[in-house]
């Protein structure tokens, strides 16, 4: 069995309005468009975090994050919103799309993707090949201290003790919860995670206006693990240090957006070392 484990994102920032204030119908029926449906959600006065079939959609007063996985058209996603907001009330919309293990497989490739949001949002492209291969369409102004503190880690092979474990689909979520050992390291978190059937893991997790997502594709052609955070490096590295040892991956990945850079759109990969 394969399900594709590399992510979608779609990440829109708006000049004024305030989404927290949306209706919950309204995030539905945008996650249905890209293929996949709210699991649950979680909340405090800055975010509202949902938990997706496929990933996870995040909200603050004036951003959005959509995190999609699996065979999701999440720039159906994108042309909803497009549609729904007026082109003068978008700051900006980034969409970037990691390369996926089997492309035939997906709804769309990129250029599609870019004709289509070029139609509402006339923006500019990038492309990565070598280790890290993906695709990012950006229209409007960079929102730079938000994006440059945000991390992306990326895992692939899994091996050892634990990622056998859930390979077989034998962990239960507090078993998951607990080998994670979040509350060790962020005892400032409000959790909210789901075990699918028969095998996969998705956590979303909020504190302030800060958020952390984590998804694990256990499946034997494509052991995966990716992580988002938008908390501080050195809060992360102790966490990302003990998700290495936990599974011994054959490539790691940790990516963040290089504010050294002219653009500040360059990726910037590194090897995180355990």
């Amino acid at each position: 069995m394969f399900y594709e484990g590399t992510e979608k994102r779609l990440e829109i920032t708006l000049k004024q309005n305030d989404l927290l204030q949306f209706p919950e119908q309204f995030w539905k029926t945008m996650v249905a468009q890209a293929g996949a449906f709210i699991l649950s959600k979680i909340e405090n006065e800055h975010i509202c975090a949902y938990l997706l079939s496929e990933s996870s959609l995040f909200i603050w007063k004036n951003k959005l994050l959509l995190i999609t996985c699996g065979n999701t058209h999440l720039v159906k996603a994108a042309q909803f919103f497009q549609k729904e907001i007026a082109k003068e009330k978008i700051q900006s919309l980034l969409f970037h799309r990691h390369q996926p293990v089997q492309p035939e497989l997906q709804k769309s490739n990129f250029a599609q993707d870019s004709v289509l949001l070029n139609t509402h949002l006339q923006g500019i492209t990038q492309h990565w090949q070598g280790k890290y291969q993906g695709d990012l369409f950006f229209f409007g102004e960079l929102a730079t201290e938000e994006m440059h503190r945000k991390q992306i880690l990326m895992l692939h092979g899994l091996s050892g003790p634990f990622a056998k474990t859930l390979q077989a689909g034998a962990a239960s979520t507090e078993q998951i919860e607990s080998t994670l050992a979040l509350a060790d390291f962020f005892p400032q978190l409000r959790i909210d995670q789901f075990t699918f059937t028969p095998k996969g893991y998705s956590l979303n997790a909020i504190a302030g206006n800060r958020y952390l997502t984590i998804h694990i594709t256990p499946e034997k052609l494509n052991t995966y693990l990716s992580l988002e955070s938008s908390f501080a490096k050195q809060i992360m590295l102790p966490f990302i240090n003990h998700l290495l040892c936990l599974f011994n991956p054959l490539q790691s990945n940790l990516m963040f957006f290089n504010k050294e850079s002219k653009s500040g759109l360059e990726i910037t990969l590194s090897e995180p070392q355990n």
